[in-house]
């Protein structure tokens, strides 16, 4: 399984409820200054930066959200991995 990092300089906050990453200094040069997330993206976002693998995402959200099958699960990470890719918010471990 593939690792992946989150960019330096992108920050997870909470507001009225709310969470946004936030990119800060160079971070901006490289994916959009802020969007919103769901909560449970940010569950996802903050396992990534204490440096969670694919399979300990499935094994945190099977457990955090008490899924029996891992399927669905499986393929919201992958999505959601992709979409921070592509956004520029994280980063594969060797970049």
């Amino acid at each position: 399984m593939e690792r992946y990092r989150t960019r330096p300089g992108v920050i997870l906050t909470s507001i009225c409820g709310e969470y946004l990453l936030v990119a800060a200094k160079d971070a901006r040069e490289h994916c959009p200054y802020c969007s919103q997330i769901s909560e449970s993206s940010a569950f996802l976002w903050r396992k990534l930066v204490s440096g969670a693998g694919e399979e300990e995402l499935l094994r945190a959200v099977c457990t955090e959200y008490e899924i029996d099958d891992p399927g669905p699960a499986r393929q919201a990470i992958e999505d959601f991995i992709g979409k921070m890719l592509q956004m520029g918010y994280l980063l594969r471990s060797g970049e």
